[in-house]
C-alpha cells in the first residue's frame, strides 16, 4: 500500500485518511511488509474491509461505500478481475485501462464494460537499425510486436500508443455528450409523436359541428421527416457549460424514488407535449369560420343563419362554426382548416424543439443555436418544407382571406409553446440539481463519513437478502 500510495499521490488522487482499500486478505498472526507504519491501527478505527471476500461481505450488510473510494491497493490480475465483477454485479460501468502487451491484462479487458489497452512497445522499441533483410529468429519484428499486443487487445474498444493517453478524459467527454444529445433526439421525437396522438385525439372533441380533416400526406411529413430530422440533428449538439462536473445517474434497479419522484418525468412530457397540441385546435376554429365565409357563403346563408338572409354581413364565427348543416360537411373550407392546423402543429414542435437540445439547461444559459449548428440549419429546411407543403395543398387564397388577428396568434403561438417548455423545463432543473448534488456527495463519499445505505432499508425478498434504496431524490 505505501508504494501504490505515494504512487497515486503524484498522479492527483486523493491519499488522505480512509480513502483507499487493500484487495489483500488480511491474514491474523501474519506479518505483511507491505502495510504502512500504523497501518493496523488505522483498519480499526476505520473498518475498512480487506481482500474481494471481505468487500464483498461489506457490501452485502454494511453499504456501498467500498465501491466509492477512488484507490485500491494490493492488487493483482485475480482479484482486479474479481473487483470488476463486483462493480457490475452493483450496475456499475467498468472501464478498463491497462498494458496492452501483457497477458495478465487480457481477462480484465475481457470481463470489463469497456476497456483501452496502452501500446508501450510501439514507440520505445526503435526498428529504424534492423536489417528487413536478415530474417534471424533473434530478431524482433514491427509486425510481431503488433501481433502480440492485439493478442491481448484484442477485447478492448481503443489500443492506443503512450503518446495517446491524454486523450482519454476526451474519449469519455465525447461518450457522455453523444449519449446526453442522443437521449434529448429521441426525447423529442417521442414528445413529437405524443403531441401528434394528442392532436388526432382532440380533433372529435372540437367545439366545431365539422370535425377536423387531418390530411394524409401532411401527417406523413410531420411524423417521418420533421422529427426525423430534427431529432438526428440533435445528436451532434456540443456538451454544455461544466458538463463533465456532473455526476451521471447510476443504472441500479435496487434503487426506488417515491412514486411522485417516478411521475415526474411522465408528467413533465406529457405537459410538454400537450400545449403544442391543444393550440391548433383553436387556429381550426378561426380558419373554419373565416373560410366558410369566403369559400362558400350561400351555403351559410341558406343553412346557418336566421332573418334576413339577403343581408350581406360576415356573422359571427362562433354562428358559423356551430352551424348543424356542417356536421356532413366535407367542402375546400374543412380541407383548407385541417392542413392549416397541422402545419400550425407542425410549427409549434419545430419551435419548440429549442427546448429539447438541452435535457435541463435553459436556452438562456446554452443557446441551442450556438451548440448546436446542424439544428438550426435543420430548423429551417423544415419551416421551408412546412411552406412549400401548404402551398401546394391549400385552397388558392386560403392564407390571404383570413384575419389580421389570426397572423398575430400564428406568430406568437409558437414562442408561447417554447416559453411553456421552458418552464416547464425549469422545474425539472431544479430536481435534477437536487439529484446531482445528492449523487456527487455519494461519489466523494469516504467511509466513515456518511453511508448511502444507513436510511431507510427495505428487504427485497430475494434468496441472496440483499437490501434496497429508497430515496426521495430525483
Amino acid at each position: 500500500m505505501r508504494r501504490t500510495k505515494e504512487l497515486a499521490s503524484q498522479m492527483g488522487i486523493d491519499v488522505a485518511w480512509n480513502c483507499a482499500i487493500s484487495l489483500r486478505p488480511l491474514e491474523e498472526g501474519t506479518d505483511d511488509s507491505f502495510r504502512m507504519i500504523g497501518y493496523e491501527d488505522w483498519d480499526v478505527n476505520a473498518r475498512l474491509p480487506h481482500g474481494v471476500d471481505d468487500v464483498r461481505r461489506h457490501l452485502e450488510e454494511v453499504d456501498n461505500v467500498p465501491l466509492l473510494v477512488s484507490l485500491y491497493t494490493d492488487v493483482n490480475k485475480k482479484t482486479a478481475a474479481d473487483m470488476v465483477n463486483v462493480f457490475q454485479e452493483y450496475n456499475d460501468t467498468v472501464l478498463s485501462v491497462g498494458l496492452s502487451h501483457l497477458s495478465g491484462n487480457q481477462e480484465i479487458f475481457s470481463r470489463a464494460d469497456i476497456a483501452i489497452g496502452v501500446d508501450v512497445l510501439a514507440e520505445d522499441i526503435s526498428f529504424n537499425n534492423i536489417d528487413t533483410n536478415i530474417h534471424a529468429l533473434n530478431n524482433l519484428q514491427p509486425h510481431e510486436i503488433a501481433f502480440v499486443t492485439s493478442i491481448s487487445a484484442h477485447s478492448s474498444v481503443f489500443n492506443l500508443h503512450r503518446t495517446a493517453t491524454c486523450h482519454f478524459v476526451e474519449i469519455i467527454r465525447i461518450g457522455r455528450v453523444c449519449l446526453e444529445a442522443a437521449t434529448s433526439g429521441a426525447s423529442f421525437a417521442l414528445s413529437g409523436n405524443l403531441s401528434f396522438s394528442i392532436f388526432i385525439l382532440l380533433c372529435p372533441c372540437t367545439a366545431a359541428t365539422a370535425v377536423p380533416m387531418v390530411p394524409t400526406l401532411g401527417s406523413f411529413m410531420y411524423a417521418q421527416v420533421l422529427l426525423p430530422l430534427i431529432g438526428l440533428s440533435m445528436a451532434s449538439t456540443d456538451d454544455a457549460k461544466d458538463f463533465m462536473t456532473r455526476v451521471p445517474p447510476k443504472n441500479d434497479p435496487a434503487v426506488k424514488y417515491s412514486p411522485r419522484s417516478n411521475m415526474r418525468p411522465y408528467l413533465s412530457m406529457l405537459l410538454r407535449a400537450a400545449i403544442p397540441a391543444i393550440i391548433p385546435q383553436f387556429f381550426y376554429l378561426i380558419v373554419l369560420g373565416e373560410l366558410m365565409w369566403e369559400f362558400d357563403s350561400p351555403f351559410v346563408k341558406d343553412f346557418c343563419l336566421d332573418g334576413d338572409k339577403s343581408e350581406y354581413r360576415k356573422p359571427p364565427i362562433a354562428s358559423i362554426i356551430r352551424c348543424e348543416a356542417l356536421r356532413d360537411y366535407s367542402g375546400p373550407a374543412v380541407q383548407s382548416a385541417g392542413t392549416i392546423s397541422l402545419a400550425a402543429l407542425a410549427i409549434c414542435t419545430c419551435v419548440a424543439s429549442a427546448s429539447y437540445v438541452f435535457r435541463t439547461e435553459s436556452i438562456r444559459s446554452e443557446p441551442p443555436w450556438k451548440r448546436n449548428h446542424l439544428w438550426l440549419g435543420t430548423l429551417a429546411l423544415s419551416f421551408v418544407l412546412i411552406a412549400i407543403y401548404m402551398a401546394l395543398v391549400l385552397e388558392e387564397g386560403s392564407m390571404t382571406t383570413l384575419s389580421w388577428y389570426f397572423y398575430l396568434l400564428f406568430l406568437v403561438a409558437p414562442f408561447g409553446c417554447l416559453y411553456f417548455c421552458e418552464a416547464v423545463k425549469k422545474m425539472d432543473q431544479r430536481h435534477e440539481k437536487r439529484a446531482v448534488m445528492m449523487r456527487r456527495l455519494q461519489f466523494e463519499t469516504r467511509l466513515g463519513m456518511w453511508s448511502p445505505k444507513e436510511s431507510t432499508h427495505m428487504g427485497d425478498g430475494m434468496s441472496n437478502n440483499r437490501r434496497e434504496n429508497t430515496s426521495p431524490m430525483v
